[in-house]
């Protein structure tokens, strides 16, 4: 019996050994399993958290999502750049997707890719929303993952951001969309050549605008296709600008269709193996030009003529003036009865309306053409004031309207201007508003308005108790050939140029011209004029001369040829003038020899030795201008001192007078004050010792 249960017992603890070493063999694997699975596991966390670290400074991202679209995980940089966390709330790729048409077809291809049973899905672009609501465009990458059984249980991928790329392309397709819109609007040929000159490319929207078809220009140069003198010019341009880099225009003219048309062409330097060029059709261009120059040519033709017009007029109307104005106040220097006194005094305002009339005209003829010059002189301010005061005292006081003078005391004395147009702005106002004063006064204001250290602006101001201005008749007033009322016109007379010529007169001495006035009350008119201040040097240049006839005391009966005994030659054609100048000079003392035209001139200057001569310009046969130059080539040792006289009152005939050679000049109606000025001042050159 002990045999065998030795035996037993012996197996019993074999088995109990075999299956303890059986028992630590497992326990020793599964600790072995624990260990290795613990070490995969950190593995694969410490690849998370590099594929994390990775990702976070990456624009690209990871996720996964489930068969029914729910998204299971994304990597940590989605959290920061897109603000979704699946973790914290459920989120199906639907809520994050946009309406943007690119993202209509990815749910077909993942459906397709996983009804064929593949794991990769191909590449593919999706336009996603962030939390904030902006537009992200993602290249996506994805794979699918399978359970046991072989269905589809997530899709993983991977994103990458290429939003910038996106909108650069968007960009750039908006740019050519943009670019070709703009080239489809541009009316002109436009051709690419190379250095040689070669045509590359064209693009032509009217194939009719070019000699023949387009696709024949392509690899000819520019100087065969192009006939002569055009194709030289146009290659020399072309060369050009590749030399240069900058832009060359040429003008060719060209016969199409049996139509003279003509183009502008421009070079640009694209490259430096590329030119474009730019045709253009300037054909209604060069058209309007030449309608525009014929146009000017036939205004300037008209400007002339009505130049002409007036100097003629000027001259035909002078001529007889200077007649009826001289012979009147001859006359009324004789014995006459109060009736005739009436007589001459009344012929003698009309004639004196019409030169002003005349005067009128032909000042804003020059104003028109810009040939209104102003002349500088140093003069007494008061003394111009005073003067064109004097010349409508006598109306003022038959109507028995005094006239006030006012000028401030910070107002300078002396000053540098345009003396003449000065008196002739102040003469019109003053005219005006004695003209139109029944009663009452017209006083002259003058102040300072601005002050430099150089300069000063004045301001003038006259004003009157006349009939006065409605407020809608003062608009137009300063226009020229207008009135208030058109009845002024009849009642007062008048050409209406008076105030536009102050008006531009007033322009050329840098000021301004204003009225203020309320109809039955009277008027103020305002001007400013800008003058120069006058140093202690420049006021010995004071002009002391009159600039009008104020205050003489009948100067013609004066006799000044026993003080200056001029030898002198009147050539005068005009019968009625040379009878009125030869009385004026035998009244101071001077007998002058008479001639008709300018031959006779030369013959007595041959003759006689002469000290003046009185030459009339327009004369039959040779003219004053000519019979001038021929006696200065004379050579003569003591030449006469020649005054032209003429009816022709514009700057030009004054200046043209001058370049004839003469002397000085005097305009119809003669002045005889002046005239006699003017002998004195001869006198004084021939005769210097006299006293």
């Amino acid at each position: 019996m002990e045999t065998p249960t030795l035996i037993l017992i012996s197996v019993l603890v074999l088995a109990l050994l075999s299956v303890g070493f059986l028992l630590s063999r497992l326990w020793a694997r599964n600790k072995d399993l624990k260990t290795r699975n613990q070490h995969i596991s950190e593995q694969k966390d410490r690849i998370q958290n590099n594929l994390d670290l990775l990702l976070d400074h990456s624009s690209d991202f990871s996720y996964q999502y489930d068969q029914r679209g729910f998204i299971t995980y994304v990597s940590s940089n989605v959290k920061r750049m897109m603000g979704y966390n699946p973790e914290l709330e459920s989120i199906h790729f639907s809520q994050v997707l946009t309406d943007n048409p690119i993202n209509d077809n990815v749910q077909k291809v993942v459906e397709k890719a996983i009804n064929a049973g593949e794991s990769i899905i191909p590449p593919h672009f999706v336009e996603i929303k962030d939390a904030n609501g902006e537009l992200h465009m993602l290249e996506v990458f994805e794979s699918t993952s399978k359970d046991d059984n072989g269905n589809v249980n997530s899709i993983s991928g991977v994103a990458k951001n290429v939003t910038n790329i996106y909108r650069a392309e968007l960009e750039l397709k908006e740019s050519e969309r943009q670019q070709s819109l703009i080239l489809d609007a541009i009316p002109d040929l436009m051709f690419t050549h190379d250095k040689e000159g070669a045509f590359l490319d064209y693009q032509i929207k009217n194939p009719e605008d070019i000699f023949y078809a387009p696709e024949d220009f392509l690899g000819k140069k520019v100087e065969d296709v192009f006939p002569d003198p055009i194709n030289k010019a146009l290659s020399d341009s072309l060369k050009k600008a590749f030399e240069t880099g900058d832009i060359q225009t040429v003008e060719y003219r060209m016969e199409l269709n049996r139509k003279v048309r003509f183009f502008e062409a421009r070079f640009v330097k694209l490259a430096d193996d590329r030119v474009l060029t730019l045709a253009r059709d300037i054909t209604a261009q060069k058209k309007l030009e030449e309608g525009l120059r014929e146009a000017k040519e036939a205004a300037e033709a008209a400007t002339a003529a009505k130049s002409n017009f007036l100097a003629t007029m000027s001259h035909e109307i002078r001529t007889p003036m200077n007649g009826v104005i001289g012979m009147t106040s001859l006359l009324a220097d004789t014995e006459l009865d109060e009736e005739q006194k009436d007589y001459v005094e009344t012929i003698k305002a009309s004639g004196d309306t019409l030169l002003r009339v005349i005067n009128d005209i032909l000042d804003f003829s020059k104003i028109e053409s810009g040939k209104m010059p102003l002349e500088e002189h140093v003069f007494g301010l008061k003394k111009v004031l005073e003067e064109s005061i004097s010349l409508v005292s006598y109306e003022a006081e038959k109507k028995q309207v005094a006239i006030n003078l006012i000028i401030e005391n910070e107002v300078p004395e002396i000053v540098l201007s345009d003396r003449t147009r000065l008196r002739q702005i102040l003469l019109n106002l003053l005219s005006n508003a004695v003209k139109f004063t029944e009663s009452g006064f017209v006083r002259v204001k003058v102040d300072l308005e601005n002050d430099t250290k150089r300069t000063a602006t004045l301001r003038f101001s006259v004003k009157d108790t006349g009939i006065g201005i409605s407020a809608k008749k003062l608009k137009g007033l300063f226009a020229e050939f207008s009135q208030a009322d058109s009845s002024h016109s009849r009642k007062y007379g008048g050409t209406g140029l008076g105030l536009a010529i102050c008006k531009n007169l007033v322009k050329l001495l840098k000021g301004k011209i204003w009225v203020e006035s309320e109809e039955g009350k009277g008027s103020i008119f305002y001007f400013t004029a800008k003058v120069k201040k006058v140093t202690s040097q420049e006021t010995d240049t004071l002009d002391h001369s009159p600039t009008t006839d104020v205050n003489r005391s009948d100067p013609m009966s004066l006799v000044i040829s026993n003080s200056y005994p001029l030898k002198i030659l009147l050539a005068e054609d005009n019968s009625i003038n040379r009878k009125l100048t030869l009385i004026v000079l035998e009244r101071m003392g001077f007998i002058p020899d008479v001639v008709k035209e300018g031959t006779e001139v030369l013959n007595m200057v041959k003759k006689n030795h002469y000290h003046v001569i009185l030459m009339d310009i327009q004369m039959p046969g040779m003219d004053g201008l000519k019979a001038t130059q021929l006696i200065n080539e004379m050579d003569l040792q003591d030449p006469p001192y020649i005054i032209g006289v003429s009816a022709n009152a514009f700057e030009e005939d004054v200046k043209k007078a001058k370049e004839s050679g003469m002397d000085d000049y005097i305009v119809k109606p003669m002045n005889f004050d002046q005239l006699r000025s003017k002998l004195l001042q001869v006198g004084q050159r021939k005769f210097p010792f006299v006293s």
